[in-house]
């Protein structure tokens, strides 16, 4: 199976394929493909402040001596 990748507009529950894909995957006609979609995500409050109550904890045992790290 070969992959393509290419990121499109979703109109009116319709999936775009750019115009350089639709050669090949007219040459494919009939037969079996797997789509598989990517929806990117919008965070909830809750879960923007779990992720700075978890950086924050993190940072807790932060010292001034792992700074040397810091300068790598």
């Amino acid at each position: 199976m070969k992959a393509v990748e290419f990121e499109s507009e979703l109109s009116d529950n319709t999936i775009k394929i750019p115009e350089n894909f639709q050669l090949e995957l007219s040459l494919s006609k009939d037969k079996h493909v797997r789509v598989i979609v990517l929806i990117d995500e919008f965070e909830t409050n809750e879960e923007a402040e779990f992720k700075n109550m978890a950086s924050a904890q993190f940072l807790k045992g932060y010292d001034e001596t792992d700074s040397v790290y810091d300068k790598l």
